[in-house]
């Protein structure tokens, strides 16, 4: 936020702009519709006080995510609300929209970000757009990849068993199994994720982040082709403080300073068993060592991933603790199809690492600048 070359909307609201249902219902009203729509669809962003919600992965909302996101208690006293003039917003974007005789959601979302800076007076040439895709579905993934083949794709990585953990954690606490067994399926799948394969993407780890900030940042940039400015080292939304979203147990650590390390020194186990741990750290080993997360032993790796393979069948220590927790019987559980879907997953990354030993297409390290 406040790069001067780059543009770019606050929080995850746009996240499943790409949906297909999402440009449908845009347009189905004709092109004198599409800018009130829009409006009308992302009330969020122009108050973020506002509690409609906002689509998410698995045909899911979202409300009050302004709020949720911290985006109600900017500034130097935390107490502005973030937002954009409507009137403004919707005069520039027909402005830019009449410039066109064709629109698609791309091109439509470039003049989006065009229309949102000219409300807020930035008066930069912005030469790209920063988009906070965020875990979109299947469906706005795929599209953004079909409209947008040049995008350069920014993935932010962290030790995956630490990053699993953080990640189901809420939901396990809900005793959601359902939910938990999605989250460390999407991770698993994510490591070689096959939209990712012919495109420019690059994985950056948060250790690298935390620890060194300016390295990776200055790194990023030249990976990015944009100029490292101080904005890059600020917490902010609309150029105002932005102290944190309220989910992150981080938070009055985070308002201290942007790159504490709480996230990174946190302890594996809470969830996960040693066992757990020794599976899943098996399935995440390319990934690992690629990530410098572990050190490369292929024959070790070898016995390890003959180790796990009768327990793919089994129970995790986690299920166990679950099935406990929502008093279902294990047998019954197993019946589930959240396990054999789980199990589904298990069983072909272990057959693609028994096959290549790795998984092919694996993202790429962003190569750090000393």
């Amino acid at each position: 936020d406040g790069h001067r070359q780059v543009s770019t909307l606050p929080s995850i609201y746009l996240s499943e702009f790409f949906d297909s249902g999402t440009w449908h219902r845009l347009t189905a009203g004709g092109w004198d519709e599409i800018a009130e729509r829009f409006i009308a669809e992302y009330p969020v962003l122009f108050d973020a006080s506002r509690p409609d919600a906002v689509p998410t992965t698995g045909f899911k909302a979202i409300a009050n995510l302004g709020r949720k996101e911290g985006m109600t208690q900017v500034g130097v006293n935390a107490d502005e609300i973030l937002s954009v003039n409507e009137n403004v917003f919707r005069r520039e974007l027909e402005s830019l929209m009449a410039q066109f005789q064709h629109l698609d959601a791309l091109s439509f979302f470039q003049l989006l970000h065009l229309a949102y800076e000219k409300a807020l007076n930035n008066l930069h040439d912005k030469s790209a757009i920063f988009y906070h895709i965020h875990n979109p579905d299947t469906n706005a993934k795929l599209n953004f990849s079909r409209l947008a083949p040049e995008a350069l794709w920014l993935v932010m990585v962290r030790e995956p068993t630490q990053s699993c953990e953080s990640w189901v954690k809420n939901d396990f606490f809900n005793a959601d199994y359902d939910a938990v067994v999605a989250a460390i399926v999407s991770m698993l799948l994510q490591i070689d994720d096959p939209v990712l394969a012919d495109r420019k993407a690059v994985g950056i780890r948060l250790e690298d982040l935390k620890n060194y900030p300016e390295q990776t940042l200055r790194s990023m940039c030249e990976w990015m082709e944009i100029e490292e400015e101080p904005s890059l080292y600020f917490m902010s939304a609309q150029k105002k403080k932005w102290w944190g979203d309220e989910s992150s147990p981080d938070i009055r650590e985070a308002n201290k300073k942007p790159f504490q390390k709480a996230s990174i020194e946190r302890e594996n186990g809470y969830i996960f068993s040693e066992k757990d741990r020794y599976i899943l750290q098996t399935l995440f080993y390319p990934f690992r060592v690629r990530f410098g997360y572990a050190e490369g032993n292929s024959s070790e790796f070898q016995d390890d991933l003959e180790k796990i393979r009768p327990s793919l069948d089994q129970l995790f220590d986690f299920e166990l603790k679950l099935a406990k927790k929502t008093k279902i019987a294990p047998k019954q559980l197993m019946n589930s199809m959240s396990f054999k879907y789980f199990r589904a997953c298990l069983i072909e990354r272990w057959q693609t690492l028994e096959r290549y030993q790795t998984y092919p297409n694996m993202l790429k390290q962003l190569i750090i600048i000393s």
